[in-house]
C-alpha cells in the first residue's frame, strides 16, 4: 500500500514536464489505442456499411421530403391557374392578330409572372400549350404543333380529360428533364383548347445528384431516367427490373444480382393528384446504388494504409518524445521567468524567446500585454485629459444652446396676441393670415418622423395658398383637388408635399410676369396615393432639369434651394421603398410637373 502511494505522489506532483510527457504519451496513448484498435478494426466493417446506409437514407429523405414539398406548391399554383378566369379567356380566345394578343397577355397574365417569382425555388416554368397558330409564342404560351403531340406527357394529359397529371418535360432553356405536372384546359363546352403546364425548379435535385459520389439517379415510373451521375445501362442494367419488382415505397439494405452484391437505398414519390395518393398512378424514385465490394475495399486499404503508417510513428514517436519533451519543459522555464518579470513590473529585465511554436506565441502575448499595460497607463491620462476637454466644450456649447434658445410658445403667444388685437380692430384678413401662419409654424416646428394623416397634409397646403393668395392677388391662381375616393385618413409622412408647392412659387410663378396657376391634385391609384402638383411658370431647360433630377435621386442637392426636395425623396423611399418617391418633369417658359407616390396605408407602421 505504501508503494503504491509513493508512486501515486510521485505522479501526481514529483515529476519534471518532460518525464510526465513521456508518461502520458505511454500510459494515456500508446496503450489505450493499441487495444482500441484491434476492438474497433473488428467492428469497422459492419458500422462503415451501417453508417453509409443509414447516411444514404437520411439524404434520400431529405430530397423526396424536398420534391414532396415543391409538388404541393406545383399542385397549388396549377389548381389557381386552371381555374382563373382571365388565364381561360385568353387560353380559349382565337385572336386574329399578335398585336392583340400581346395586349392581352401583358395586361392579365402578371400573375403567372408573380407565381414564378415567389415560388421560383419551388418552379421553373410555367407555359400554356394552345392550339391557335395566330399567337406567337412568348414567355406564357407556346403553340400546340405536331413536335409537342409526339412528347411522352401529352397522351396521359389528355386522357386524364382535366385532371391533373404527373410526367416530366424538357426545360425550353436549360433542355434538361423536369419534373412537372400537366392539365388540360376546358372551355364552357367541355372541349379541350389547351395545356397547362407547370414544372418544378429542379436545381436542388440536379446539384445534388450531381455532387454525389455514390451512384444517383431520378427516374419516372421505375424506367424512364430524368437525371442521372452515371450509365444506368453499362452500370447497372438490372435496376429497372428490381425497382419495377419491389412494391415497398421505401427500402435500404443489400440487394444481390447475380454473383454481386448491392447497396441500394430508394424512395418511391407518389404525387398528390386530385389530393388522394395512389399507388397505381404516375410516380418518381429517387435511388442510390453502390457494389457492397467497392465499400469494403475502401475500407480494408484505408485500414492498412493507416495502421502501417500508425506503427511506423509510434516507434519514430517515442524517440521524438525523448527530444522533444526536454527542449519544450526548458523553453516553459524560460517563459515562466519572463512571467514572473512582468508581474513584479520588471519590464527593463524581460528578454526575447524566438521562435514560432507556441511558447514563442505566448511570449509575443506576453509582449503585447506588458505594451498593452504602458498604453493603457498612458492611455487613462490621455483620456482624463481628454475628458476634461470635452466637459468644457460642452458647457459652451449649451450656453451657447441656451443663449440662442427661443421658446416656441413665446412665438404662439405673440401671433395669437396678434391675432386678438387684429380681430377687437375688425381686421378679419389679418386675423385670418396671422391663424393659419400660427398653424403652419406649429407644424414646421413640432415635425418629426411619426405619420400625420393626408386630410392634416391638405389641410397645411390649403393655408399655405390662401397666405399666398393674400399676398399676390389675382395674379396667381392655385387649387387643390382630392378625388372622391381618396381616403383622407391614411398616414402619410408629414411635410411631404409643402416643399413643392413652396418651390412652385418662389421658382416657378414669382418670377413670371404675367402670373400663373397653380394645381394639386390628391388621387388614388389602386393602393397608391398620387399627388400631382403642376404649374403653368417659367419651367426649366433641359439642364437644369437634369440637375434637379440629378439632386432628387443622388440625396445630394444641386442647389440650395433643393434640400428640402432632395430630403422628401430620400424619406419616401427609406420609409416605403425604391418603388415610391418623387418625378419632375418641366419645360422651359411652360410650367413644372412634381409627382409624388405614396403607398395608401392607415397604421403609423
Amino acid at each position: 500500500m505504501k508503494i503504491f502511494d509513493r508512486v501515486r505522489n510521485k505522479i501526481k506532483g514529483g515529476l519534471r514536464l518532460h518525464h510526465r510527457m513521456i508518461l502520458i504519451y505511454v500510459v494515456g496513448g500508446m496503450i489505450p489505442f493499441i487495444s482500441a484498435s484491434l476492438y474497433t478494426n473488428a467492428k469497422n466493417q459492419a458500422n462503415m456499411i451501417k453508417l453509409n446506409k443509414n447516411t444514404q437514407k437520411s439524404e434520400v429523405e431529405i430530397v423526396k421530403n424536398q420534391i414532396r414539398d415543391s409538388m404541393t406548391v406545383a399542385l397549388d399554383v396549377c389548381d389557381e391557374l386552371y381555374g382563373n378566369y382571365e388565364v381561360n379567356e385568353i387560353t380559349g380566345k382565337k385572336y386574329k392578330s399578335i398585336s392583340e394578343f400581346e395586349e392581352d397577355c401583358n395586361e392579365k397574365l402578371g400573375i403567372i409572372d408573380r407565381y414564378l417569382n415567389y415560388y421560383k425555388r419551388e418552379i421553373s416554368d410555367i407555359k400554356i400549350f394552345v392550339d391557335n397558330k395566330p399567337i406567337s409564342a412568348n414567355k406564357y404560351f407556346f403553340y400546340l404543333g405536331d413536335a409537342v403531340k409526339s412528347e411522352s406527357w401529352y397522351k396521359p394529359t389528355i386522357e386524364r380529360d382535366g385532371k391533373m397529371c404527373w410526367n416530366y418535360g424538357r426545360c425550353r432553356t436549360t433542355k434538361q428533364n423536369h419534373m412537372q405536372v400537366t392539365r388540360a384546359i376546358k372551355n364552357d363546352y367541355g372541349t379541350i383548347v389547351g395545356i397547362l403546364c407547370v414544372q418544378l425548379q429542379n436545381d436542388f435535385i440536379v446539384n445534388t445528384i450531381t455532387e454525389r459520389s455514390m451512384h444517383t439517379i431520378l427516374l419516372f415510373n421505375d424506367t424512364d431516367t430524368i437525371y442521372t451521375n452515371f450509365s444506368m445501362e453499362a452500370d447497372t442494367p438490372f435496376l429497372s427490373k428490381k425497382l419495377k419488382k419491389m412494391k415497398n415505397h421505401e427500402f435500404a439494405g443489400r440487394i444481390t444480382e447475380v454473383v454481386e452484391d448491392y447497396l441500394l437505398v430508394y424512395n418511391k414519390i407518389y404525387p398528390m393528384v386530385n389530393r388522394l395518393e395512389g399507388e397505381n398512378s404516375p410516380h418518381y424514385t429517387f435511388a442510390t446504388i453502390e457494389r457492397y465490394q467497392e465499400l469494403t475495399s475502401n475500407l480494408y486499404m484505408n485500414s492498412l494504409k493507416s495502421y502501417t503508417a500508425v506503427i511506423a510513428g509510434l516507434f519514430a514517436s517515442v524517440i521524438l518524445i525523448l527530444v522533444f519533451s526536454k527542449m519544450y519543459a526548458n523553453r516553459m522555464e524560460l517563459l515562466r521567468k519572463q512571467m514572473h518579470y512582468v508581474a513584479i513590473g520588471e519590464y527593463d529585465k524581460v528578454t526575447e524567446i524566438s521562435g514560432e511554436d507556441e511558447i514563442a506565441e505566448l511570449y509575443k502575448e506576453l509582449e503585447k500585454m506588458m505594451d498593452d499595460n504602458k498604453a493603457l497607463m498612458q492611455k487613462v491620462v490621455d483620456e482624463q485629459v481628454q475628458k476634461e476637454k470635452i466637459h468644457t466644450k460642452q458647457r459652451e456649447v449649451e450656453f451657447k444652446m441656451l443663449a440662442s434658445q427661443i421658446n416656441p410658445h413665446f412665438l404662439y403667444n405673440t401671433l395669437e396676441t396678434i391675432r386678438m388685437k387684429a380681430k377687437i380692430n375688425k381686421e378679419p384678413e389679418i386675423e385670418e393670415l396671422v391663424k393659419m401662419l400660427a398653424k403652419i409654424m406649429r407644424r414646421n416646428i413640432q415635425v418629426s418622423d411619426k405619420k400625420v394623416t393626408l386630410k392634416s397634409e391638405v389641410q397645411l397646403i390649403e393655408y399655405y395658398l390662401k397666405i399666398q393668395n393674400y399676398r399676390f392677388g389675382d395674379r396667381i391662381h392655385s387649387q387643390v383637388i382630392v378625388d372622391e375616393n381618396v381616403e383622407m385618413d391614411a398616414k402619410v409622412l408629414p411635410l411631404i408635399i409643402q416643399p413643392f408647392v413652396e418651390n412652385a412659387f418662389v421658382h416657378g410663378l414669382e418670377s413670371s410676369e404675367d402670373g400663373g396657376n397653380l394645381t394639386v391634385h390628391v388621387s388614388r391609384d389602386m393602393g397608391v396615393i398620387i399627388v400631382n402638383v403642376e404649374d403653368d411658370g417659367v419651367g426649366m431647360d433641359y439642364y437644369e432639369l437634369g440637375k434637379l433630377r440629378y439632386a432628387i435621386n443622388s440625396g445630394e442637392a444641386a442647389e440650395k434651394g433643393h434640400i428640402g426636395v432632395s430630403n422628401v425623396n430620400q424619406r419616401l423611399k427609406l420609409q416605403y421603398g425604391e418603388q415610391y418617391g418623387i418625378t419632375v418633369d418641366s419645360k422651359k417658359n411652360a410650367g413644372t410637373k412634381i409627382t409624388i407616390r405614396m403607398p395608401l396605408i392607415f397604421v403609423d407602421e
